[in-house]
């Protein structure tokens, strides 16, 4: 199952958004939890109450603060924008059936430029995988030789 790792923003209709793609997959099991972590952005703790996220409060490496708390056996680290949009679901779940535990980015779909440089959307690492030292998910990504899955 997974724990996914939300960064806060002060775009809270994204924020929304974001996490609302997650319901279904929280429905069926495939997220087990959502950690919202925010450096005291207004309204993201009422958010985070109303949807029954987990708030953790950090500043610096927001990401390691969330990964450091998550439970499940995956982290998949996702920022407010942009929203997940329909069809993220499979890639990620072939991925954890046949990736053999290798770590994984998530690129944003569509535009012309998408192929030669897609935008990181987030990434799928197994929790005792994450470096110790944090970083960016560019620089994880990089570290772990992360594989590349579109959708």
């Amino acid at each position: 199952m997974i724990s996914v790792v939300l960064v806060a923003s002060e775009d809270l209709p994204g924020l929304a958004a974001q996490m609302s793609m997650l319901v279904p997959a929280a429905v069926d099991g495939l997220v087990k939890e959502v950690i919202l972590v925010a450096d005291g952005e207004p309204g993201v703790e009422a958010l985070a109450e109303d949807s029954g996220a987990r708030l953790v409060q950090a500043s610096g490496d927001r990401l390691a603060a969330g990964v450091a708390v998550a439970r499940g056996d995956w982290i998949l680290t996702l920022r407010s924008a942009p929203a997940l949009r329909e069809g993220w679901r499979e890639p990620v779940e072939k991925h954890l059936a046949g990736g053999a535990g290798a770590p994984a980015v998530l690129t944003v779909p569509g535009g012309l430029l998408s192929k030669l440089s897609p935008r990181l959307h987030g990434m799928l690492v197994r929790r005792l995988d994450w470096p110790a030292g944090g970083g960016d998910e560019k620089a994880v990504a990089k570290a772990l030789k992360a594989k590349r899955l579109d959708y």
